[in-house]
């Protein structure tokens, strides 16, 4: 069974870090643990960020457009599902919806408060409306959140068994060969990784420095 290299460490890496880190988001945030839940999400708005830059310029497995679909080539696909070497156009959707979500979560948390403890550092410069407003989403989104990754396990997992196992793709970065598809050749994924760090130390300058002195009290 011939195996062919599809996905680059910069996206094999953002995706399971991605997971750790919402993860890591639901607990603390639940727990309370606010100076953590704040360190974990500049941590995974890194990653995020450093993923968007890659989807414009990184591997052609990577890049948005490349695998961006039409609704109707969607529809196509989900009634007649095939292997495919990357993202099928039925996941394209499910991809662009988790980072905008993502995205979405993260500004919001910015602006959040609870009218206790914790201000989101972007609290005052805003209208109290629309501290209301991010306030309202942060605590809806992390539901709606959970909800679009469970559909998108859910999914891996039957494609997996169906047709190429993606999640084991996802971890070594292969997948069988399909007759009639080839995958192109990859780009080293070291800009990436220096993106991440870029914009971690930049989060780290911004707030990082004083949540971890909060920590060691």
């Amino acid at each position: 069974m011939k195996m062919e290299k599809v996905w680059d460490p910069a996206v094999r890496f953002f995706h399971w870090s991605q997971l750790l880190l919402l993860a890591g988001l639901w607990y603390t945030g639940t727990e309370g643990l606010m100076e953590w839940h704040q360190l974990l999400a500049y941590s995974l708005a890194a990653v995020l960020l450093a993923r968007i830059c890659w989807g414009l310029y990184g591997s052609p497995s990577a890049r948005f457009h490349r695998f961006a679909a039409s609704p109707l080539k969607a529809w196509r696909y989900l009634r007649q599902p095939q292997a495919v070497m990357g993202h099928n156009p039925a996941s394209s959707y499910m991809i662009f919806a988790l980072l905008l979500l993502v995205l979405l979560q993260f500004i919001s948390g910015l602006m959040t408060t609870d009218h206790i403890f914790t201000d989101g550092p972007l609290v005052r410069y805003v209208s109290s409306d629309t501290v209301s407003l991010a306030t309202r989403w942060h605590k809806v989104g992390i539901d709606v959140l959970l909800i679009a990754v469970a559909v998108h396990v859910a999914a891996a997992l039957w494609h997996s068994r169906r047709h190429h196992n993606v999640i084991m793709g996802m971890l070594h970065g292969k997948l069988r060969a399909v007759p009639g598809q080839s995958a192109q050749p990859l780009k080293n994924s070291w800009s990436y990784f220096v993106l991440v760090v870029i914009f971690w130390l930049g989060f780290y300058w911004w707030q990082g420095a004083d949540l971890i002195r909060m920590l060691s009290f």
